[in-house]
């Protein structure tokens, strides 16, 4: 006898081909047959009628590792059909630690909702912490780089040679408990001070381990041709299989009305050339940013603190008026009116708003309200996020329709209350995966729903190396996302945006049953998922 038969819905196996109609047999945490099964019996049966049947979507690029500990349901995003996620992007990550960073991470790990002990150092003690606690999504992880620097005491400064054996060697630990590779963030923070011979000599290390290299670019905007080249220079150091972090353009910011199509191009010829190389887009026109992006080194160089109270200092706030113009470039055009405040711990009040309309509550134009906002932050800086309207309809279409890309959101699992409501006013955190099935592949037609599952599927899977995951087929793990096409709903709207999603009825993590008729079963059934040696 079965254990689980999802029964008579039309099957999108991942793999591009034209959706059929088959049943998916399921003993323990396998799919073991995927046909039409009239007459066989089993312990559960789900009726998938009138739907699609679909393997478990992949987020190819989360920060789910931000909100996991205070979120280990990972309500959002599992009640979209997502059942794996990689984390530790943009050279961002929680872990490995050094006694400074152990305090920020502490602070803002709160901010988040977590209310636990930071008690690990190492990126495997990390590992243990979560997995201890449970999570209901498979995690696959990279190790950030800027986290990196910041446990050798690095910071935003160069590193010493015996920073940077630090840091190959905290690299190395965390490989060896099995991150998938490392992580860069190089438009902020302290990735930005990285210089490419820093990235090659760590990719070193990526390559001998046989791993990988992902990478929020320096620069989207009037250089993007140059930090997309940088970006190659590092993923053949480290062995050629690399994935470009949300390659976009934001509008008005600079970049040449080519720039984007030459650096998909510069892509293409990479992969031509033998590389493994893939980048990925996000399903709207609005993401996140770090608000500290826009600040310039030499405020951040002793740490949030003190550029907290730098802050305070009039004649400070008038040389940043003319030397903040990186990040999202647009602010120095006169484009505040794009940008809310999303998160923001010390002034939570002003969550939600327009920087106008914060100027106006304030007093002061918007670089004083921004300004304020960060010295109000003190050692919270780095926890300030803005979200932004950063790219056009056309061209989010254009990139997620181009066959190499992935599929990604670019946020975190979140939940409808409590502290993380408060830090995901935005329908990209609860309805982003289910909106390219709603939007792009039903109401817009911008690609067929066999290529949209593919590009969050199969070809995630195979590209990070996640052994067994991304299709419906027999013997792979049974992650199953049972969804409505045609009763989809995102329900999550700018001005509403805590809502879960409707039409995604049924969610299998691993042969267990996790959102059973739209409601979450509590089961943590999710894996950590190590990279393959």
């Amino acid at each position: 006898m079965l254990d689980l038969l999802v029964c008579g819905g039309t099957v999108v196996d991942g793999d591009g081909g034209r959706p059929y109609p088959a049943d998916v047999a399921i003993e323990g945490d396998r799919i073991v047959a995927v046909e039409p099964l009239p007459g066989a019996a089993a312990r559960r049966r789900i009726d998938a009628r009138g739907h699609l049947v679909l393997p478990g979507l992949i987020d190819p690029h989360s920060h789910s590792d931000w909100s996991i500990l205070a979120n280990p349901e990972a309500q959002s995003t599992i009640r979209q059909g997502v059942t794996t996620e990689v984390v530790g992007n943009c050279g961002v990550t929680y872990a490995p630690l050094g006694p400074a960073s152990a305090r920020q991470a502490a602070s803002t790990l709160a901010a988040f909702g977590y209310d636990g002990p930071v008690d690990w150092r190492g990126f495997g003690e990390l590992l243990h912490s979560v997995g201890a606690l449970g999570t209901s999504q498979n995690l696959a992880w990279f190790v950030g780089h800027s986290a990196l620097r910041e446990a050798a005491g690095v910071g935003s400064g160069t590193p010493t040679g015996e920073q940077l054996t630090t840091m190959r060697g905290l690299l190395a630990e965390a490989l060896d408990a099995g991150a998938l590779g490392m992580s860069t963030g190089l438009e902020y923070g302290a990735g930005r001070s990285a210089g490419t011979e820093e990235l090659t000599e760590l990719a070193g290390v990526l390559s001998e381990y046989d791993a990988r290299y992902a990478s929020h670019i320096r620069n989207r905007d009037a250089a993007l041709g140059e930090a997309v080249e940088e970006f190659f220079t590092v993923a053949r150091a480290a062995g050629g299989c690399a994935q470009l972090s949300h390659l976009n353009v934001r509008e008005d910011t600079g970049a040449a009305p080519d720039a984007w199509h030459r650096a998909v191009e510069r892509l293409a010829a990479e992969r031509a050339a033998g590389g493994d190389v893939l980048a990925d887009m996000t399903p709207y026109d609005e993401g996140i940013g770090m608000a500290t992006g826009l600040l310039p080194p030499w405020l951040l160089a002793d740490g949030p603190l003190e550029a907290a109270r730098m802050l305070a200092d009039p004649g400070v706030r008038d040389r940043l008026r003319g030397d903040c113009d990186r990040y999202w470039r647009f602010v120095h055009r006169g484009g505040w009116a794009r940008v809310r405040l999303l998160a923001s711990p010390a002034t939570p009040e002003l969550e939600g708003l327009a920087f106008p309309e914060i100027a106006e509550r304030l007093g002061g134009d918007e670089w004083d309200a921004y300004f304020d906002l960060l010295a109000a932050a003190g050692p919270d800086l780095a926890a300030v996020q803005l979200l932004g309207r950063l790219f056009t309809g056309e061209h989010v279409a254009e990139a997620v329709a181009h066959p190499l890309f992935c599929l990604g959101v670019d946020a975190f699992t979140s939940r409808v209350d409590g502290p993380l409501a408060a830090r995901s006013r935005h329908p990209l955190f609860f309805a982003g995966h289910v909106h390219y099935l709603a939007h792009h592949v039903r109401d817009a037609g911008t690609l067929p729903v066999e290529t949209a599952v593919h590009k969050m599927t199969a070809m995630v899977a195979d590209h990070f190396g996640l052994a067994d995951r991304g299709r419906l087929r027999r013997g792979a793990y049974a992650d199953v996302a049972v969804v409505d096409l045609v009763g989809l709903r995102e329900r999550s709207t700018v001005t509403a945006p805590h809502a879960y999603p409707h039409g995604v009825p049924f969610v299998v993590v691993n042969g267990t049953v996790v959102v059973d008729d739209h409601d979450h079963t509590g089961v943590r059934a999710g894996r950590y998922l190590p990279r393959l040696r």
